[in-house]
């Protein structure tokens, strides 16, 4: 393994030593506007005869008894979520945002093996305590996946059965 792929999989190193994701995540605003985007993909997939696992992860963001986490504290909180979701996963992966406070991350080349252990390495580093805009704010997660072609032949079927492993509706 290189030094490289060794600090990248290290879940201590530091955001700037594996590669640190600033940028606002992709958005989409429904199932199916990321089914269109994930059945792209599935072209490759077919192509290379390969798999894609995709992640669901539903956010939420806890405020303290009589306290609203609403407006800038709640977007800088969901952005701050964003950063450590996408910094926790290969370059190669994809993570969009799905509406406000869903994500959806799309493994590539990874089978049920790989998606178990992704989604309890993120299950570990996404929920718990952030600090963010000199607060301590806490969020809780859940997590469903869905396998490409098992689960589902577009990507609005995986979404679906994704989402609803995390206990979405």
């Amino acid at each position: 393994m290189s030094q490289a792929q060794m600090i990248a999989s290290d879940p201590t190193a530091s955001a700037s030593a594996r590669g640190c994701f600033t940028a606002p995540l992709p958005r989409v605003d429904s199932l199916a506007s990321l089914g269109l985007r994930v059945s792209r993909l599935f072209a490759q997939c077919r192509r290379e005869s390969g798999q894609m696992a995709m992640l669901w992860v539903d956010v939420d963001m806890l405020a303290r008894p009589g306290e609203a986490l609403t407006g800038e504290p709640r977007d800088s909180l969901i952005q701050a979520v964003s950063q450590r979701l996408r910094n926790r996963v290969r370059g190669a992966d994809e993570v969009l945002r799905v509406g406000e406070h869903s994500f959806a991350v799309l493994l590539m080349a990874a089978g049920s093996l790989e998606a178990d252990i992704v989604e309890e390495r993120l299950m570990q580093a996404m929920r718990g305590t952030y600090g963010v805009d000199e607060r301590v704010m806490h969020v809780g997660v859940r997590m469903g996946r869905a396998l490409f072609p098992e689960h589902g032949r577009n990507g609005t079927e995986l979404a679906e059965v994704a989402r609803r492993q995390a206990g979405g509706a």
